[in-house]
C-alpha cells in the first residue's frame, strides 16, 4: 500500500471521528491501540517479559518491520520522564494536519505503546504536543507512572 495514500485515509478518519465526536476522539485512539496490541502481542513480546523497556523495544522494532516507521527510540530522559522519537513514520503529515486544525490525531504508535505500558502495570500522559523535527522525525515526551491497585 503507498504510504501517502494510507497517510490520507487516516487523515480522512479521523478527521470525521472529530467532526462526530470531538475530544472524545481520544478515547478511540486509546482504545484502538489497545485492540491492535492484543492482535500482535504473542509478535512482539513472545518470551513474556515484564521488562518495560525491552516489550518497548520488541514493538518499535516491529513497527519498523511492518514499515510503519524508520526508526524509533524511546530513552529515559529524567525521573519518569520518556523521550520517544519516530523516523518518517507514515501518518506524520497527516497528524501535522490534525493537529494544526485542533483536532485529534491518530498517534498509532504512541497508542501501541501507551497500551503495552497498561498491559505491564503502568500509564503514560504525554507532556505537551509532538515536535516535529526536520527529516520527518517527531518527538514525544512522556511521563510513566505505575498504575496503582
Amino acid at each position: 500500500m503507498d504510504d501517502r495514500f494510507f497517510d490520507l485515509e487516516l487523515y480522512g478518519i479521523y478527521k470525521a471521528i472529530h467532526e462526530k465526536i470531538g475530544s472524545d476522539t481520544w478515547d478511540v485512539v486509546w482504545r484502538s491501540g489497545e485492540i491492535v496490541l492484543d492482535e500482535i502481542w504473542s509478535e512482539i513480546n513472545p518470551e513474556n517479559s515484564s521488562d518495560v523497556f525491552l516489550v518497548l523495544k520488541n514493538l518499535a522494532d516491529y513497527l519498523v518491520r511492518v514499515g510503519y516507521v524508520d526508526f524509533i527510540n524511546v530513552e529515559k530522559v529524567s525521573g519518569n520522564r520518556v523521550k520517544y522519537t519516530m523516523g518518517k513514520p507514515v501518518i506524520l503529515q497527516g497528524a501535522k494536519r490534525l493537529i494544526e486544525e485542533g483536532m485529534v490525531p491518530p498517534h498509532i504508535s504512541t497508542s501501541l505503546m501507551f497500551a503495552a505500558l497498561k498491559k505491564l502495570g503502568y500509564r503514560a500522559e504525554m507532556v505537551g504536543e509532538p515536535e516535529f523535527l526536520e527529516n520527518d522525525v517527531a518527538v514525544e515526551i512522556w511521563e510513566i507512572k505505575q498504575l496503582e491497585d
